[in-house]
């Protein structure tokens, strides 16, 4: 007994010690699954993000070729040249959050939308009323269409592996 009370300080500081590493030990491993959950929130809320984009610049271009195969009585069409890229911008610095196959495709489709928008210069002319547009003739109509169509290719890939990543988490 009097060996407890000698070194009763000594165990009761050791228990007290080993209590504070344990609670340290404990909050850390808390915030390492926070931190992993709170990525993995930003990783899906950026792939739905991206993916709902690129589904509104497919429709936009379906829509775009589907009405250069109507019958036009008049001269050209009327095509918008800003790219519809406002989520893919503002989401760029968190890109890294994706996975390597995601981030190619993704970057591909942009980087195709962003040619096209550039290319719609060569084939029609700008239009003074709007700055954002250019005006197509209709004998580039085909041309036109061409170009869209081989947008489809990139961004369904695009789409595609965010679609899949979504599903498997």
């Amino acid at each position: 007994m009097t060996l407890l009370t000698e070194y009763q300080n000594l165990i009761v500081g050791s228990i007290g010690f080993a209590g504070v590493i344990f609670t340290l030990w404990f909050n850390s491993k808390e915030a390492r699954e926070q931190r992993r959950d709170e990525r993995q929130h930003e990783r899906q809320a950026l792939r739905v993000a991206l993916m709902e984009e690129l589904k509104i610049n497919r429709h936009s271009l379906k829509e775009n070729m589907d009405s250069l195969k109507q019958p036009k009585k008049v001269g050209g069409a009327f095509i918008p040249t800003d790219p519809m890229d406002d989520a893919y911008r503002s989401f760029v610095p968190k890109i890294g959050l994706l996975s390597q196959a995601e981030v190619s495709k993704v970057m591909g489709a942009y980087l195709s939308l962003r040619t096209y928008n550039a290319k719609l210069f060569l084939v029609g002319v700008p239009v003074d009323t709007s700055p954002r547009h250019v005006e197509v003739p209709a004998k580039n109509f085909p041309l036109l269409a061409a170009m869209q169509e081989g947008l489809l290719g990139p961004i369904d890939q695009a789409i595609e592996v965010l679609s899949h990543a979504c599903d498997t988490g």
